[in-house]
Parts: structure tokens; C-alpha cells; sequence
């Protein structure tokens, strides 16, 4: 095994063009896997964190049926109701909020309008709430100010950092107005700049409103998004999804065109999404990992051709065709695991770039190391069998008469 490892050092170095060539396709392979693995498990741990800081005791309250089992079972099921604005109602929201085991119940209205302030506009997520949506939401806090009161009928709004920036700049924004549609609001408080993360993004760019005032820059139509639920301490999380479930039935009139989320469902649907998109993104990425494993078959069937008088000459002083196979194996196998090494390299300094310039935080772990070596081995395997088995095959009388 060690003169089969040296010699195949050997022939990768005499023919270091070809060898090069080859090895980068493994690698470009083996990077493009690995990357895209990585950054899928960084953003199933940002998504896993953010929904897990929210508490375990809070509940979201969605338009559109999902199945939290199987998010594949979802292609039936229009994607706008999971955004929609007339599914859920100020009912629902009184309904949920009556429940014994319930502490309050926040809506989450929206309000599709620029906020402007002179000559500049801004274009935030505009949410009406009430002023229990800061306790619910775990990115939002309060910075500077005070919160918006839904008990009060004035128009108030709440700003988030990004906002205040493009509508004030540098100036101090409190009690100054910015106009929603046709109507002047005050700002009375500031919210902390997120943590950067890829979910951060949402709340990066908001103006909170009171939910009656969303209301009637609505036109007195609600448009009511998502209910967010906080359940008392000391109940039972699956009793209170099942009492706010069968409460809101009885308010849609035996239809359940919602859905109700817990903590655990909420990461349970997010991470079976995300694996299936990181699934189909990598399998479109292993595509370069099978050029590559065609490239080493390539130039290891020219290599077999190359050598033909040597593997006669092997075979002549009564080497196996078992030896011959494991020679020319050997060497793919080792192409391979080089491409492996060097694409597995370059991910950990692609991912720290993408970690130190953007939001995103890709994680490597033991298992995506075994993968990229695992795979470089199985591609040498795959790829480098067939021209391992000709060598093998050769008949030595025929090998030493090729010239």
C-alpha cells in the first residue's frame, strides 16, 4: 500500500498540468457543497436561537393551514393566506385573549404606505399592534422613548433605527411627525439596532402604529397578519394550542383556514424548510462534484494507456491483477482526497469572508469535514474503478508489445 500511495505521488507529479486540472474540479466540487451546507446550518442556528428567545410559553397564531409534520404536504395550500390580511379578525384576537390560560394576545396588522418627512421617504414595515407587541417579539426592544399606547386614540409611532436614520439623519427624531398616507404621526420612542442576524433584516427596517390606527389608514378594513399569543408560565404549551385551535374554529364557523404554532412547531417547520432547501441547492451544487469524478476517470484511463508497458512489465514478474487494481485505485482515490483537502481549505476561508461581510454565519462542524472527505473518497472510488479494472485486465504479453 505505501509503494502504491508513493508511486501514485509519483505519476501526479509527472504529469502535474493534467493532475491540476483534474484536482481542481474536485475541489471546485467539494467547495460549492460545502459552502452551501455550512451556511444552511449557520441560518437553521440563527433561526433556532431567534425562535427559541421568544419563550417557550408564546404562540403564533398564522392565516393558512400548515401541516407541521411534513412541510412537502403544503403544495396544495395557497402561500399568500400565510400572509394574508383577511383570514384572522379583532374577534379572533378577543377571543384568544379571554382564555384563562392566556396573558395577552397581540395582532399584527399591516399598513402597505411610505413614511415621509419632507422631501424623504422611507419604506418600512409598517405593523399596528398594540403595546404588547415589544414583550412578544424578542428582536424588538424599546432604546429611547416611550412605548406606543393603544388605549389613547392619538397617532403616535415608534421607529426603528434604520427608519429614523433615512427619514432624520443624524438629527433627534422624538417628538417630530413623519406622515403615514395622509396622516401625521409623532414619534415618542426609538428601538435598539438588532443583533445582526438573517432574520434580523425583518425588524432592521420598522414603524410600529397602534392596531386602531392601522385600522383606519386601512380604510376600517383590520388586516391582521399573525396573533401573537404569550400563554401563562405554569400551563400546559399543546393544551393551549388545542383551546386557541378549537376557540377560533368555532369563530370561522367550523373552518380551519389558520393555523396555530408553538415554539417547537415553529423550529420543527423552519428547520424541515430549510433542509429542503439546502438539500436541492447542494445536489444542484454536487453537479460540479460529477464533472470533476468524470475528469479523474479521464485522465486515469489515459494514464492506464500511458503505462501499458509498465503494468506488463508489473504483471511479467507476477504482480496480481488485485495489486495492478489497487495501484491505479489508489492513485484516483488520492487526486480525489487532495481536491477534498484544498476545496475544504478554501470553504473555511470563504465562510469566514461571508461571516465578517454579511449577516449570514456559516458553520463547519466535524460532520461537514467528514463529508467533504467522504465524498472525495467515494467520487475516487466511483470514478477511478472502471480505469482501475482495465489496468487489472490487461493481458501482459499484449501490454509489453504496446509501444
Amino acid at each position: 500500500m505505501i509503494n502504491n500511495i508513493r508511486g501514485a505521488f509519483s505519476s501526479i507529479w509527472h504529469n502535474k498540468v493534467t493532475s491540476l486540472l483534474t484536482i481542481l474540479g474536485v475541489v471546485i466540487g467539494v467547495t460549492s457543497v460545502i459552502v452551501l451546507i455550512s451556511l444552511g446550518q449557520g441560518l437553521k442556528n440563527d433561526v433556532s436561537s431567534i425562535i427559541q428567545g421568544m419563550g417557550s410559553n408564546i404562540l403564533a397564531v398564522v392565516g393558512g393551514k400548515i401541516d407541521t409534520n411534513n412541510i412537502q404536504s403544503q403544495q396544495q395550500v395557497n402561500p399568500a393566506q400565510f400572509i394574508a390580511g383577511d383570514i384572522l379578525t379583532s374577534k379572533d384576537v378577543a377571543s384568544i385573549a379571554s382564555l384563562d390560560s392566556i396573558d395577552d394576545a397581540v395582532p399584527m396588522g399591516m399598513v402597505s404606505l411610505p413614511l415621509k418627512n419632507g422631501d424623504k421617504v422611507a419604506m418600512p414595515m409598517v405593523i399596528g399592534t398594540t403595546s404588547g407587541f415589544l414583550d412578544s417579539v424578542d428582536l424588538v426592544d424599546l432604546e429611547f422613548g416611550s412605548n406606543i399606547d393603544d388605549t389613547k386614540i392619538d397617532k403616535t409611532v415608534v421607529l426603528s433605527a434604520k427608519t429614523k436614520q433615512a427619514l432624520f439623519g443624524d438629527q433627534d427624531a422624538l417628538s417630530k411627525t413623519v406622515n403615514i398616507g395622509e396622516q401625521s404621526f409623532t414619534v415618542i420612542g426609538l428601538l435598539k439596532q438588532p443583533e445582526a442576524s438573517i432574520m434580523s433584516n425583518d425588524y432592521e427596517n420598522l414603524a410600529i402604529i397602534s392596531f386602531n390606527n392601522a385600522t383606519i389608514i386601512n380604510k376600517n378594513q383590520e388586516k391582521i397578519f399573525r396573533i401573537i399569543a404569550k400563554a401563562k408560565d405554569e400551563t400546559d404549551i399543546n393544551k393551549v394550542k388545542e383551546d386557541i385551535k378549537n376557540t377560533l374554529i368555532e369563530n370561522h364557523n367550523g373552518e380551519e383556514d389558520f393555523s396555530v404554532l408553538t415554539q417547537e412547531d415553529l423550529l420543527g417547520l423552519m428547520d424541515q424548510f430549510l433542509d429542503l432547501a439546502t438539500t436541492m441547492v447542494t445536489a444542484i451544487a454536487a453537479i460540479s462534484l460529477i464533472v470533476g469524478g468524470i475528469g479523474i476517470m479521464n485522465i486515469m484511463l489515459i494514464t492506464v494507456t500511458e503505462r501499458t508497458r509498465e503494468i506488463g512489465l508489473r504483471k511479467a514478474i507476477g504482480a496480481s491483477r488485485g495489486a495492478i487494481l489497487s495501484q491505479f485505485l489508489v492513485e484516483a482515490i488520492i487526486i480525489t482526497l487532495l481536491g477534498g483537502i484544498i476545496g475544504l481549505t478554501i470553504s473555511f476561508i470563504t465562510n469566514y469572508t461571508i461571516r465578517n461581510n454579511s449577516t449570514l454565519n456559516p458553520e463547519i462542524n466535524a460532520s461537514i469535514v467528514l463529508l467533504a472527505l467522504g465524498l472525495s473518497t467515494v467520487i475516487g472510488v466511483l470514478f477511478g474503478i472502471w480505469p482501475a479494472l482495465r489496468a487489472a485486465q490487461k493481458d501482459p504479453i499484449e501490454a509489453l508489445r504496446h509501444e
